[in-house]
């Protein structure tokens, strides 16, 4: 039992979480589609990437964040170090036309919340196949459009 106070050592280490391992990626892109603040902004400080696309050329967690309007989510992402000036395509084609910015995706929804009456918001993201529960609370929130447009000024900012 000469090296018992020795494995004890090793077993109480091997127990103790290692601090610079960062979050899966996936995990902060579950929890900005969800649009779960908190747990998003737990992964980000933990280190998660702020870059994280769905594909090499799909959108990033920023588009996401973007896309619900969530203004702590969209700053701590920039914070971290979030390229707002990708620009992604939902679908993850290369040289999509339909690549955009995460500022084109806040300003397209600041222009819904906007310009359209807040009963007719959910049928016509429905009809464009924009039917994530997230967003559907997100756009029909009666706080939507200053949420999005304090949205578009921070991707403004980031973006110059």
């Amino acid at each position: 039992m000469k090296n018992r106070p020795l494995f004890l050592l090793f077993l109480a280490l091997s127990l103790i979480p290692i601090s610079g391992c960062k979050p899966d990626p996936a995990l902060l892109m579950t929890a900005v589609k969800a649009d779960n603040t908190a747990e998003a902004v737990r992964l980000i400080e933990k280190g998660a990437d702020a870059n994280f696309r769905t594909s090499p050329n799909g959108w990033s967690v920023l588009h996401y964040a973007a896309m619900n309007g969530n203004v702590e989510i969209v700053q701590a992402l920039l914070k971290a170090g979030a390229d707002a000036n990708y620009a992604g395509a939902k679908d993850g084609q290369a040289n999509s036309a339909k690549a955009l910015k995460p500022l084109s995706l806040a300003q397209g929804m600041l222009d819904v919340v906007t310009q359209i009456q807040t009963p007719l918001i959910e049928a016509n993201l429905r009809e464009s196949g924009l039917d994530d529960p997230a967003l559907l609370k997100s756009a029909t929130d009666p706080n939507a459009a200053e949420r999005y447009q304090k949205v578009v000024d921070l991707l403004t900012k980031a973006t110059k």
